[in-house]
C-alpha cells in the first residue's frame, strides 16, 4: 500500500521509500520500539516522519499483558487523521504513507505530515493560566472549542489515547475573538470504531482533564465543558450522567497521584 503526493512521487521515484527515509538526516525526536520519529526539509517545506519498522513479539505481548492496545504501525494514524479530515476536527496534512509485510509485530510502514507552522502547543499556550488569569472570553472560546471537538471525535468512534492538552496546536498570537483552529496531533494510538465505548472516552477525557488540572480553571468552567460535551442541559447531564464524570475526574486524580502535574 502506497499514497504519495506529487512532491513525494517526484522525490522518491525510482527508489525505495523506506530506503529512502531510513537514509535521512533530520532532527530525531523519537527513536524507540520500533518507530522513529523525525523532521527534514523538501523544496524548502518541512515535513515529519514517522518511520515504523515493527514493534516485535516481545513489545507486543507487553502491551496485551497490560491491556494496552498494541500500535503496529502508520495505519492507525492515516486513518485517524483522514476520519478528522471528514467530520471537520483541525489537524495534521498528511502527505504520503505507506505500508508493506503482513505481520503486524514486523511489519513496515511510514507516514509523513506537513508541519504546523507558527504555532505553538496547547499546554504552552495556557502554561501560566494558573498565576495570570487569560481574559475570560479567551478561556471561554477555547473550553467551548475542545468540547465541542472532544464531542465530535468521540460522536464519531474515535478516541486519541492521549488526548493531552499538548497535542492540540494554536497558531501563536491568534485572535480568540473570531474563527481560530486547533488542530490535534500525534494521532499515533488513535483508535476509530464504529462505537466508542464509554471506557475509551472516559481514558481521553479523564486525560484532557489531568492537563488541564493546574491552569486554574474553575467548577463553573467543567460545567460549561461538561454542557457542551454532553449537548443536553447541564441539569441533565449532572443528573443522568453523574457515574460518568465522576469516573472522568477519578481518571484525570489517579494520573495526577501517579505522574504529578502535567507541567508548572
Amino acid at each position: 500500500m502506497l499514497y504519495l503526493n506529487s512532491d513525494f512521487s517526484e522525490f522518491f521515484a525510482g527508489r525505495d521509500p523506506y530506503d529512502v527515509l531510513g537514509s535521512i538526516e533530520g532532527k530525531i525526536y523519537r527513536h524507540k520500539e520500533g518507530r522513529k520519529t523525525f523532521q527534514f526539509q523538501l523544496n524548502e517545506s518541512s515535513y515529519f516522519v514517522k518511520l515504523h519498522s515493527g514493534i516485535g513479539w516481545r513489545e507486543a505481548l507487553k502491551n496485551l499483558l497490560q491491556l494496552r492496545v498494541p500500535v503496529f504501525g502508520a495505519r492507525n494514524e492515516w486513518r485517524a487523521i483522514q476520519k478528522l479530515h471528514d467530520i471537520g476536527v483541525d489537524t495534521m496534512q498528511q502527505v504520503a504513507y505507506g505500508e508493506r509485510g503482513w505481520n503486524p509485530v514486523n511489519k513496515q510502514s511510514f507516514i509523513i505530515t506537513e508541519e504546523l507552522t507558527g504555532t505553538v502547543s496547547l499546554e504552552d499556550y495556557c502554561r501560566n493560566w494558573g498565576r495570570s488569569a487569560p481574559h475570560f472570553t479567551h478561556k471561554l472560546r477555547l473550553l467551548q472549542k475542545l468540547a465541542q471537538i472532544s464531542r465530535a471525535i468521540h460522536t464519531n468512534g474515535i478516541c486519541h489515547r492521549d488526548y493531552y492538552l499538548c497535542h492540540f496546536h494554536i497558531q501563536a498570537g491568534a485572535d480568540l475573538t473570531a474563527p481560530f483552529e486547533l488542530p490535534l496531533i500525534d494521532l499515533h494510538r488513535a483508535i476509530c470504531q464504529s462505537h466508542l465505548r464509554a471506557r475509551w472516552k472516559i481514558k481521553d477525557l479523564g486525560g484532557l482533564y489531568y492537563s488541564a488540572m493546574t491552569i486554574g480553571l474553575t467548577r463553573r468552567d467543567l460545567f460549561r465543558f461538561i454542557r457542551i460535551y454532553d449537548n443536553t442541559p447541564l441539569r441533565q447531564s449532572l443528573a443522568e450522567r453523574k457515574q460518568f464524570w465522576a469516573k472522568v475526574e477519578r481518571r484525570a486524580q489517579a494520573i495526577m497521584d501517579k505522574e504529578g502535574p502535567a507541567f508548572e
